[in-house]
């Protein structure tokens, strides 16, 4: 699954791999593989032969600039995901079959989009085009440090609900996913069911404070569980033991989805 940590990693990736190169062959498939003719809404000639000029994220979107005009916005996240392959196509062998864009990028290199709702997650941009999606997500996550947490202070000030539901609010942080939601609450010692009027002035500030360092620190990890610190809860979800006082894990429902957390340590 896609959160915000990979997306960036991605997005670093691509800017190394991509930029300045021009856009081949697009190609469209459904869950079964076949192909599809309307391009998920797209024509082939709106990408085939320009080049990509620049590359941005925001929040789980990423967007790719064609010919400092045109903008490809891909929204990731959850079971939606992309990847950069190298060398000659090869059967995905083992893997579900899932709906995918995949477009040539110099020869071979292809980058392949897949998951559900594809038509939903891309989007064709020019400077006419209608972007009030964008107006509705809150400030990147990622971005949020020092004076910048002010904005998140004032959102947080307005929330009545769950502090997990919060965090995977895209109009108040877009981008983090449960895994991460699940992190930024147990570095912050607080239950992911905690509802936001009720805690200290102390409390408000370690949970903001915990969101933009986490990721941060995903990130710098490369997103990989084996190379975060051992104090984060990620590197013991399967073993269900706290990394803090060794007790067990409990799952705990919270808006219908289930967060992991530490019963004595987020009390």
């Amino acid at each position: 699954m896609a959160e915000l940590p990979e997306i960036e990693l991605l997005r670093q990736k691509l800017r190394r791999s991509i930029l300045h190169k021009r856009v081949g062959v697009m190609q469209v498939h459904n869950a079964k593989g076949e192909p599809l003719t309307d391009g998920a809404g797209m024509e082939d000639a709106a990408l085939k032969g320009k080049e990509i000029t620049d590359l941005h994220r925001y929040g789980q979107y990423l967007f790719l600039e064609l010919n400092r005009k045109d903008i490809l916005a891909m929204q990731l996240g959850g079971e939606f995901s992309g990847e950069l392959e190298r060398g000659p196509a090869k059967a995905r062998d083992g893997e579900e079959p899932r709906a995918a864009l995949v477009i040539q990028i110099n020869g071979q290199q292809r980058l392949r989009f897949q998951g559900t709702q594809l038509a939903n997650r891309l989007r064709m941009l020019d400077e006419h085009s209608d972007v009030d999606f964008l107006t509705k997500l809150g400030p990147d996550p990622l971005m949020v440090h020092g004076e910048g947490l002010a904005v998140l202070r004032e959102a947080l000030s307005r929330r009545r609900s769950a502090l997990r539901n919060i965090l995977l609010d895209d109009a108040f942080a877009p981008g983090i996913g449960g895994l991460w939601a699940d992190e930024i609450l147990f570095q912050a010692r607080l239950r992911p069911d905690r509802t936001a009027p009720r805690l200290s002035e102390e409390e408000r500030e370690r949970f903001l404070e915990q969101i933009p360092k986490v990721l941060d620190r995903a990130v710098r990890c490369q997103a990989k569980v084996n190379l975060l610190p051992k104090t984060f809860l990620t590197r013991h979800r399967e073993d269900g033991h706290c990394p803090g006082c060794g007790g067990a894990l409990e799952i705990l429902s919270v808006g219908g989805k289930n967060a992991l957390y530490c019963p004595a340590c987020q009390a």
